[in-house]
């Protein structure tokens, strides 16, 4: 968004500030985490999830690209859906080394901060698309942008669609921007032929 042109740097800092902050709290207030099964559809998760979640709560969190979805719940649920996956045919589960249940209604809690946080956050249209991994989609619009940030917190992180829509829109070169190349790496299993660097920081 600050590349963009939507708000300035110093802003967005203190906005990422109170997002962690808040995400935080409501991770400490609940036992919780996240679970990558590799493997899987989103249908055989679904149903995974559905039968594991019990009294808890237990969400599809985060669609990377096929055969690499993240869960996120309490704990417990976590934990069974661990089992059913594995008894479900999953290649592989890995419990991820994060702090909660990201992407979920256990981050409910940080919602209302993050609105606080942006609600008097002057925005600009963007100078270029930007891809909300909410609904996959662009928004030239400031006030669905702000609702789109807060509903991010809660919401399911549609990564490979997204990747999905900017390949349909004729992207033709990817970068990864950081140290690593796991985002790379799901890229090419959506697209193995697009030619995705990597930009070290």
């Amino acid at each position: 968004m600050v590349f963009a042109g939507v708000m300035e740097f110093e802003t967005a800092l203190a906005v990422v500030q109170r997002r962690g902050a808040a995400m935080q709290a409501a991770s400490d207030a609940t036992s919780s985490g996240m679970v990558s099964v590799l493997g899987l559809d989103l249908e055989q998760i679904e149903r995974v999830c559905d039968e594991a979640r019990g009294d808890d709560v237990l969400q599809v969190a985060n669609l990377l690209c096929p055969g690499n979805i993240v869960v996120s719940g309490n704990t417990t649920a976590c934990e069974r859906v661990a089992e059913l996956a594995n008894a479900a045919g999953a290649m592989k589960v890995i419990p991820l080394a994060v702090a909660g249940a990201f992407h979920t209604s256990l981050m409910d809690s940080a919602v209302g901060q993050l609105a606080e946080a942006l609600a008097d956050v002057p925005m600009s249209k963007p100078r270029i698309p930007v891809v909300s991994n909410v609904d996959a989609q662009p928004h030239d619009d400031p006030d669905q942008i702000r609702d789109l940030l807060i509903r991010q917190v809660v919401s399911p992180v549609q990564w490979e669609q997204s990747m999905r829509y900017m390949l349909d829109a004729g992207i033709e070169r990817f970068y990864e921007v950081g140290p690593g190349r796991v985002l790379r790496g799901l890229l090419k299993r959506i697209q193995r032929k697009v030619p995705c660097e990597t930009v070290a920081t």
